[in-house]
């Protein structure tokens, strides 16, 4: 027999655009038009007034033709971001997304808006002028969505303009799916409730209220007022998917399926064609040959430039390890697995008390970790232990952007437990990574980790590790997990 469970009903939200689930689109059309008009009349003040570069003409050009320019640029700029999909809804995206994205579309703009000052005729238009327009658009368009980004976080929280989501199963992707909607509230989803016939009604699922079973759908649409459906029911039918979706289809809830992210893992099908014939390969590794050439270059020149950088910061770091804790050494050294499952030694201030390892064995760090030193909390919180391994970078151990070295005992584990674990080792390991930029890092979620380094083994490219080296910046102060 069901037990009765109470649903959290929606909170009123205002009527004003804030409170609409996709206010920032249209938010950002507004503020885009004008910061692209202010950016022209900005360009040229700056251009003929305080601009240092020698004038190529004696006397400034003509504003009026500027002033009349400003509804062609706003017009260019509009379409041109709208290309790029910077007015589509913000929803799960994060906000280094949309600046990629929004710094293709500024591309876009000036390309266009030079085409049309090579066509028209009637008034020579400074290219100068342009130049400092498209940069000084970019740097208010940058400002402008990290403040709308910090406001429509604020609302979400407050559960102002978020989508009702009822998640119907609890496969291994519902599970991950919750975790990440609860972690980042900006997304804008609020899981309403879980519908699954394996848990009882009122226990929890990685922090959902279980508040039925899946026959319960048509019912608790209406009941939780929920604006989208996610259904990852493992080794579910056709039949029953298609009656899920034809509940939602009635009741106009949004559906979406969630695959099980272990069978995922267990997928290494990639498909090809030779003049539309399709052929069924295994996907391997990207970062293969010539960009396996230049991303070790890049790792000598960046890790060798930081080290000089960090150097001071580092004695300092070493100074304060050997006086608060003069009884152990200052680095920490343990053997780890790097590329082609080949062992390396890493190496990392000592943040924990002198053989700290010696009655527990080899475990992962837990938070509030009692062998951790006052000083090794405040490294291991901003990451600052890590810094020695430039130096693991520029003999060829390491990389900048890759999946984290494991310890030996780890990858034994793991490789057993774990389907496609080893493919991590493709790479070389990194100082960041793609899961350690998603919250995902200490001594939790491991299968979860090793799905995201496997998506970046199989998805490298130089932007992917430039989105993660800015994210890694930003994660640095806002990171959940580092203890």
């Amino acid at each position: 027999m069901s037990q009765a469970v109470q649903v959290q009903k929606p909170t009123a939200a205002p009527a004003a655009i804030f409170g609409r689930p996709n206010w920032l689109p249209l938010a950002l059309i507004l503020g885009d038009a004008l910061i692209a008009g202010l950016s022209v009349i900005l360009a040229y003040e700056y251009r003929y007034h305080l601009d240092r570069i020698p004038q190529v003409v004696k006397e400034p050009l003509a504003f009026g033709p500027y002033l009349g320019a400003i509804p062609v640029v706003v017009a260019i700029y509009l379409f041109a971001l709208a290309v790029n999909q910077q007015y589509r809804s913000w929803r799960g995206r994060t906000l280094v997304d949309q600046l990629f994205t929004m710094g293709s579309g500024s591309a876009l703009a000036a390309m266009l808006i030079l085409a049309g000052m090579s066509l028209y005729r009637g008034f020579e238009y400074a290219r100068l002028t342009l130049a400092y327009t498209v940069i000084i658009a970019f740097v208010l368009m940058t400002v402008e969505r990290y403040f709308l980004r910090q406001y429509e976080t604020r609302l979400r929280r407050r559960g102002i303009g978020t989508e009702r989501v009822l998640m119907v199963g609890t496969g291994t992707g519902s599970q991950l799916l919750i975790q990440r909607m609860a972690m980042f509230p900006q997304y804008g989803f609020q899981v309403t409730g879980v519908l699954d016939d394996r848990l009882e009604v009122g226990s929890s699922f990685a922090g959902a209220p279980v508040v039925g079973r899946i026959a319960d759908l048509r019912r608790m649409i209406p009941a939780l007022s929920v604006n989208q459906v996610f259904v990852g029911v493992p080794g579910a039918s056709n039949e029953e998917i298609l009656h899920l979706i034809k509940a939602c289809d009635d009741l106009q809830a949004e559906f979406k399926l969630v695959p099980d992210l272990l069978e995922i893992m267990s997928t290494r099908a990639a498909v090809d064609a030779i003049d539309g014939l399709p052929l069924v390969g295994i996907r391997r590794s990207r970062l293969r040959g010539p960009a396996a050439v230049l991303k070790r270059a890049i790792d000598i020149i960046v890790s060798a430039v930081l080290l000089v950088i960090a150097s001071p910061f580092m004695l300092v770091i070493a100074i304060l390890i050997k006086l608060t804790s003069p009884a152990g050494p200052v680095l920490f050294r343990q053997p780890r697995v790097g590329l082609h499952d080949r062992r390396f030694t890493v190496y990392k201030f000592r943040s924990m008390i002198p053989d700290a390892e010696a009655q527990t064995g080899p475990v992962v760090a837990s938070p509030n970790d009692d062998r951790a030193t006052p000083v090794g909390r405040v490294l291991r919180r901003l990451s600052l232990d890590e810094l020695p391994q430039l130096f693991n970078i520029l003999k060829g151990d390491m990389s900048l952007v890759g999946p984290r070295p494991m310890p030996i005992f780890l990858v034994e584990r793991f490789t057993e437990e774990i389907p496609r674990y080893l493919e991590r080792h493709q790479v070389r390991p990194g100082l960041t990574g793609w899961a350690q930029v998603n919250d995902l890092r200490g001594g939790e979620a491991f299968a979860d980790r090793a799905m995201y380094d496997i998506y970046y083994v199989e998805n490298w490219s130089l932007a992917l590790d430039l989105k993660i080296l800015i994210l890694t910046g930003a994660r640095v102060f806002f990171q959940r997990r580092a203890y």
